[in-house]
């Protein structure tokens, strides 16, 4: 199972999300892709990771971290996915960016 992305507000309501149908996060985690960052080493396929509004900018510093260092098409497509919730996670209150393993 991969890892879904969602960011949400505290009424539950989703403002935006990234589906992982092809488990690209979850595989990254597990082959240490996310080794030295500072949030993004927190994944894990089978549990839940949430970041809020102060932790937006450490998570826009991992993705481009992670994308400078990896050249998988595959995984440089779903970070660029996530970085418009990450931007949008800065600029919400009361919102929060879920990392949803299985």
């Amino acid at each position: 199972m991969g890892i879904d992305v969602r960011l949400k507000l505290e009424s539950g309501d989703v403002l935006g999300e990234v589906g992982d149908p092809r488990m690209i996060l979850s595989r990254a985690a597990q082959r240490d892709l996310f080794v030295g960052t500072r949030l993004l080493k927190y994944l894990v396929p089978w549990g839940d990771a949430v970041f809020n509004q102060a932790q937006a900018g450490d998570l826009e510093s991992d993705i481009a971290d992670v994308k400078r260092k990896n050249a998988d098409p595959d995984l440089l497509n779903i970070l660029s996915q996530l970085e418009p919730l990450v931007a949008r996670l800065s600029s919400e209150t009361h919102a929060y960016l879920w990392f949803i393993g299985d």
